[in-house]
């Protein structure tokens, strides 16, 4: 299973690194500001749903999920967070847009290890990034 795993990231990888080469991204002003567009967008505050006997924001459900580790919208949303955020600052310190994405991911692979569920929402993020920059 581990090995199917291994497989399957290393196809991920080699995906993101193909779609590099193609990929042109956006100009670090207009990358700063749709980053800033982009965190604001998912630090809204939580739209009300309804729960069992009242009213639950869609934050503290996510809460719930994540304490109980079966949130895995929580998990790419808080990686989407932080590879929204480190890029920026680097961005911001003169790096290009697409070295400081790359950058960002390399240090979040080198940081998530062995942990699948991690590796999996840095992958995801990581497409996100090529998608809106």
């Amino acid at each position: 299973m581990n090995l199917i795993r291994a497989a399957l990231f290393a196809v991920f990888a080699f995906m993101g690194t193909l779609s590099l080469s193609a990929q042109g991204w956006l100009p670090p002003a207009a990358a700063i500001v749709k980053i800033n567009t982009e965190l604001e967008l998912l630090n809204e505050p939580p739209v009300p749903v309804a729960g069992n006997g009242g009213t639950i924001s869609k934050q503290q459900n996510s809460d719930k999920y994540a304490k109980s580790g079966g949130c895995a919208d929580c998990t790419v949303n808080a990686v989407k967070k932080a590879f929204l955020e480190l890029s920026a600052l680097r961005i911001k310190q003169g790096m290009d847009t697409g070295v400081a994405v790359n950058e960002v991911r390399a240090l979040m692979v080198a940081d998530a290890g062995n942990n699948l569920a991690m590796l999996n929402a840095i992958q995801t993020a990581y497409v996100y990034m090529e998608f809106i920059l």
